[in-house]
């Protein structure tokens, strides 16, 4: 596709996002968080303590007592816990794929913006440039006494217009050129903006390609891990109601040493209030994030259908925008014709100029439309610039 920049450059301004850079520290936190799970909640904890008995007659002695001891997993977590350490990873693998995507639509819509803002510029600066030469044909014609006044100040009014849209659209061009500049500093932009291709082959399965976003989204591949993630954590949940026993060594030392003791001992929490309640919580958390894939899965298909619909139909639009755009510009013509020799008033060859101007621009506007609906339709398919199935490996 002609029209867009470069794929190096492409991939280098999203990589370089900062979507994307937040979502790399998002899988650098899920990382920790799976070492974490698979490590486990429970670390060694070492004690004692040590105390001078004093007996009286008997004397002074010193005492102490050391303890070391651990948390133990029950059957079974240890095991959900792996899971879902690699749940973690999955994860924050889609949501580094789903910022890439996010940032690969910003830039493809920024991009057309400053191509459409660019040509309308070019087309802004001709009706600007005739509408000049009209004033100034207009303004030597009643100089010679050969204009009426109404005819100047009609060509006056015109070539003011001309010079306004021409301000508003560069203005349209700076902003455009401005926020791909500070949105994706990477990009190398051209001096010259590509011209927008027309739209391609009709005979293109739109549907099809619909159906393809909806398989490799990454935005339903998100939300159906983070799902079966909160699903997993809602189970470990449940799994924690039974407290997890705590077992250690217990070494003392009494009168000087005289009497000594070496044991073991374990330690159960009671009561499951509180787990329970985090328990029931988790579940609940876990019925909402499957109903949010389900929301996000019925957004990307409404999403991609309509961009299908939209690729078809604006190609459509674009074809009568053209047609209409080289009529009204042989009617200029024609009439531009008729009035060099006075057979045309100048009021119509400046309406006729203003229609041709209006319907050149609208050509421009629908040609943007149908190319960003069709291009977008295909990023969103992973065509271009994102290639994968759209479940993503960690790495």
């Amino acid at each position: 596709m002609r029209t867009l920049p470069d794929r190096t450059g492409a991939l280098a301004a999203i990589e370089a996002h900062p979507g994307v850079e937040r979502a790399r520290g998002e899988r650098l936190a899920a990382h920790a968080r799976a070492g974490g799970r698979q490590r486990g909640p429970h670390d060694w904890i070492a004690g004692g303590q040590w105390q001078e008995r004093d007996t009286g007659a008997g004397g002074r002695f010193e005492e102490w007592e050391l303890s070391l001891q651990r948390g133990v997993r029950l059957p079974g977590k240890a095991a959900l816990d792996h899971g879902i350490a690699d749940l973690e990873l999955g994860v924050g693998a889609d949501t580094l794929a789903d910022a890439r995507h996010v940032a690969a639509t910003g830039l493809l819509h920024a991009w057309v913006e400053w191509l459409a803002a660019s040509e309308l510029v070019g087309l802004a600066r001709e009706a600007a440039s005739t509408a000049g030469r009209d004033l100034e044909a207009t303004t030597l014609r009643f100089d010679a006494g050969h204009a009426a006044a109404a005819e100047r100040d009609a060509a006056m009014a015109a070539e003011a217009r001309a010079r306004r849209a021409l301000e508003d659209a560069a203005l349209r061009e700076q902003e455009a050129r401005l926020a791909l500049a500070l949105r994706y500093p990477d990009l190398h932009l051209p001096t010259q903006a590509p011209l927008i291709a027309v739209p391609g082959d009709e005979s293109i399965d739109w549907e099809a390609w619909a159906a393809r976003v909806v398989e490799v989204s990454h935005d339903i591949t998100l939300a159906e891990g983070r799902a079966r993630l909160a699903e997993r954590r809602a189970e470990r949940a449940r799994l924690d109601r039974r407290a997890d026993p705590s077992i250690g060594l217990r070494a003392v030392s009494e009168r000087g040493g005289e009497d000594t003791v070496l044991g073991v001992f374990f330690s159960v929490p009671l009561g499951a209030g509180p787990r329970r309640a985090v328990a029931e919580e988790e579940a609940a958390m876990a019925t909402a994030s499957w109903a949010d894939a389900a929301a996000s899965r019925t957004e990307v298909t409404l999403q991609a259908r309509t961009l299908a619909r939209r690729a078809a139909l604006q190609a459509n639009a674009w074809a009568l925008a053209d047609a209409a755009a080289r009529a009204q510009a042989r009617e200029a013509e024609r009439l531009a014709r008729g009035h060099a020799l006075d057979g045309v008033d100048l009021a119509d060859l400046l309406a006729a100029r203003r229609r041709a101007a209006e319907a050149a621009m609208a050509e421009v506007e629908a040609r943007a439309l149908a190319f960003s609906s069709a291009a977008g339709l295909l990023l969103d398919a992973h065509a271009y610039w994102i290639e994968d199935d759209g479940h993503s490996e960690d790495g």
